[in-house]
């Protein structure tokens, strides 16, 4: 029996997305199936969403009526493996790379697809194991900013920031060490992500200067707090919230989304409380890769309940 691609849905559970009006402060729901699980959504400069399922990539046009997989249009991707959700558009729209389950890095033309170009080799590590996840790229398209995961030869498996050239596909490690990090995104000029590094077990955001070495703390509560992601305009700061205890990022539990100034990441010191926009049943696939539009009035957004 051929084996299932991508994430499956639960019995009784639904695939929804949401898009977020940010002056309204209200979330309208656009698509939803029991058939098919999307995750990671991204929008392209026409406003139209880019969703992974099924292992493939899929274009959302989401108007006055709420739609279900049938709506979805497949991007083509000759080439290139079955894909996680980890795909970050490039600022010029015309292209998005990329994460395949084989570990390496793709680019593919949008919005109507086509041959990829291969941007990385992960043989180049061995006998390591190496594996990109990609959250980020700068504005310049110069610059990737990716998540390398590697597994020793003695069986350790560590996850670094690294930035990617994509021309040469060779990693820049910025961090080297045995506390987890991912979710790591461009703010500007900036890199933000959430590490372990100053409360292990317990994921925090943290942003980069340009020209530092050692991150600086944004978060700091007991919540396990992931996928940071700043508004195009700098004036916001999404983010996902899992509550205190949980490992990693799963899927299938109750977390918020939460809503913080742009100007922390670049160090403002302001005594604020997050602000929770959406309380979900979600986690993995609900906000993994920038979800802004293009204005930053609004984001999208995925869950998944079950029953009801």
């Amino acid at each position: 029996m051929k084996e299932a691609r991508g994430r499956q849905l639960l019995p009784g559970q639904t695939s929804r997305v949401h898009v977020y009006d940010l002056e309204s402060r209200t979330s309208r729901l656009v698509f939803e199936s029991s058939t098919l699980l999307v995750e990671a959504p991204s929008v392209l400069p026409d406003g139209r969403l880019l969703l992974n399922g099924g292992g493939d990539l899929w274009l959302l046009e989401h108007g006055g009526t709420v739609v279900d997989e049938s709506a979805l249009v497949p991007v083509p991707m000759p080439g290139v493996p079955e894909i996680n959700n980890d795909h970050v558009l490039d600022p010029s729209g015309t292209s998005v790379v990329v994460s395949g389950r084989d570990g390496d890095l793709y680019r593919v033309p949008v919005p109507l697809g086509g041959a990829a170009a291969t941007l990385t080799d992960v043989t180049t590590a061995l006998p390591v194991v190496r594996k990109f996840y990609l959250h980020g790229i700068a504005p310049d398209g110069e610059t990737l900013a990716a998540i390398v995961g590697e597994h020793s030869e003695q069986g350790v498996w560590t996850t670094d920031v690294a930035l990617v050239d994509p021309a040469t596909g060779d990693p820049t490690f910025l961090t080297r060490d045995e506390h987890p990090d991912d979710g790591v995104s461009f703010a500007g000029d900036l890199l933000v992500w959430n590490s372990e590094r100053f409360t292990p077990g317990t994921a925090q955001l943290v942003a980069l200067r340009p020209g530092a070495t050692d991150p600086v703390r944004i978060t700091n509560d007991d919540r396990v707090n992931w996928f940071p992601h700043v508004s195009p305009d700098g004036a916001h700061l999404l983010y996902l919230s899992y509550e205190p205890g949980v490992q990693g990022h799963p899927a299938d539990h109750r977390v918020e989304l939460r809503l913080l100034p742009g100007v922390l990441v670049r160090g403002a010191r302001m005594a604020v409380l997050p602000e929770t926009l959406v309380v979900l049943d979600g986690g993995q696939g609900t906000v993994n890769v920038p979800p802004w539009s293009p204005d930053s009035r609004w984001f999208a957004y995925c869950d998944y309940p079950v029953g009801g």
